[in-house]
């Protein structure tokens, strides 16, 4: 009896598992869900003094959690050195993003990544960005909580 009990409830559990995630989820009723790039709402948040703006396309990135956001640099803007605790990553979906490896901003360490660019910044490498000569419109996406450590005052 237990040879055979085993194996029919691992079935139950595999088949059933599914179901389960979808009723946690709140995915009864699934549909598809898109944004066309007119649909993005654009806001400054008030730690951005520069100009940049950000969209939240998916969760909360000031929360954990899976979440995608865009971020919306001006042309001939930067942003300061600083570091993340988390690896960040970064599509380029419009214009020319440049990126530069330090503690200082210094222009000549800039590298440019065009928009269908992938970027994979790792944990606590200080970095500094850039748009040149364009806007430039990069996707971020995460799991924990985002958050910006300057390190250029």
């Amino acid at each position: 009896m237990k040879r055979t009990f085993l194996p029919a409830t691992l079935i139950i559990l595999v088949a059933m598992t599914p179901a389960l995630i979808r009723g946690q989820k709140g995915q009864e009723d699934r549909a598809i869900v898109g944004v066309t790039p007119a649909q993005v709402r654009w806001f400054t948040p008030p730690y951005y003094t520069d100009g940049r703006q950000r969209a939240q396309l998916y969760g909360d990135s000031s929360q954990s959690g899976p979440w995608i956001d865009r971020v919306k640099i001006p042309a001939g803007k930067h942003v300061a050195a600083h570091t993340h605790p988390q690896d960040e990553l970064v599509t380029v979906i419009d214009g020319t993003w440049y990126v530069g490896v330090g503690g200082a901003y210094d222009p000549a360490k800039l590298k440019g990544y065009p928009a269908g660019s992938f970027v994979l910044i790792p944990a606590s490498i200080p970095h500094f960005v850039a748009a040149k000569e364009s806007a430039v419109i990069v996707q971020l996406n995460g799991s924990e909580k985002f958050r910006t450590d300057y390190v250029e005052k």
